[in-house]
């Protein structure tokens, strides 16, 4: 519903960062951060949600509970891939190894929004955003975010970057990050 004042993108991506470094620490990925698994308690953001990271999990164990289709859980084992269009790491929309990482892209997505009021590839169909989350670089956000921190729009381009090598190596990295703001 349109761009958040920069304090208030700060104080929530904090908080996000702060979940993610915990739950990256256990070595669990989300792999669907987006602003509908954010939750906002008591003057908080809560990470919601974990049902991809659990599905996952569940299928690497070879754990099935009663009923489900072993097919169902190993979609991205046959290159699947699962998330939520807009916020989706390149490396997860075409289906490769995934890690902590494509967190940190999905972050840098929700940040890009709050900070500008829409997602990087706002307004394309669902395959026209996959396929710019791989081969275009997002609209800069100084262009619609005028008088935002240097280091935040810095951050936020580096937690965008196409490969993971390039983003920051860990969600207590961008803590740390937005703590310096």
């Amino acid at each position: 519903e349109g761009a958040l004042p920069v304090a208030e993108c700060i104080v929530i991506l904090r908080d996000v960062a702060r979940a993610l470094a915990f739950a990256h620490a256990e070595n669990v990925v989300h792999r669907d951060i987006k602003p509908e698994n954010i939750l906002l308690s008591g003057g908080t953001a809560v990470v919601t949600d974990f049902g991809i990271a659990k599905a996952i999990a569940t299928a690497k164990r070879g754990d099935r509970p009663e009923g489900d289709n072993p097919k169902d859980l190993t979609l991205t084992q046959l290159g699947v891939a699962l998330g939520t269009p807009a916020y989706m790491a390149p490396e997860q929309v075409v289906g490769e190894s995934v890690d902590h990482r494509a967190d940190i892209y999905s972050l840098g997505v929700v940040a890009y929004e709050m900070l500008t009021g829409a997602t990087p590839f706002a307004g394309r169909s669902s395959q026209a955003m996959l396929a710019a989350h791989v081969m275009e670089v997002p609209p800069p956000i100084a262009d619609k975010c005028p008088g935002a921190p240097a280091g935040l729009l810095e951050l936020v381009t580096r937690c965008l970057a196409k490969e993971q090598a390039d983003r920051p190596q860990s969600a207590a990295v961008v803590l740390r990050a937005l703590d310096a703001l």
